[in-house]
């Protein structure tokens, strides 16, 4: 299966707090607080699954559940990631209008 990313901007529905694993900071969300985050999820999982990050940092993200926030705008980029190989990257829209999938060099395109 492939992850997915998008980045997007959100507003919190009730305050919440989380803590990140790295340094083991706990922040706090107010509600109505509006936020760039970047949304990760799994191909084939539910919408509901997914998970708003505050940074691509695994460790020192702090990640909100979908059902903690509203969202207001997607504003992209895409990202795509190969669950066999770990390959990946940012799906891009070229100046020929076509899609190219960027990961250090354009290896795909539709």
């Amino acid at each position: 299966m492939s992850d997915w990313m998008i980045m997007g901007r959100v507003r919190v529905i009730a305050d919440i707090e989380v803590t990140n694993i790295d340094p083991g900071r706990p922040r706090t969300y107010k509600a109505g607080e509006e936020l760039n985050m970047i949304l990760k999820g799994r191909e084939g999982q539910p919408l509901s699954e997914a998970r708003w990050w505050s940074s691509m940092d695994i460790d020192a993200a702090h990640i909100l559940d979908a059902n903690d926030v509203e969202v207001l705008e997607m504003t992209g980029p895409y990202w795509v990631k190969c669950g066999g190989c770990g390959a990946g990257g940012q799906i891009e829209v070229g100046n020929d209008g076509l899609h190219y999938l960027d990961a250090g060099e354009r290896i795909a395109q539709a």
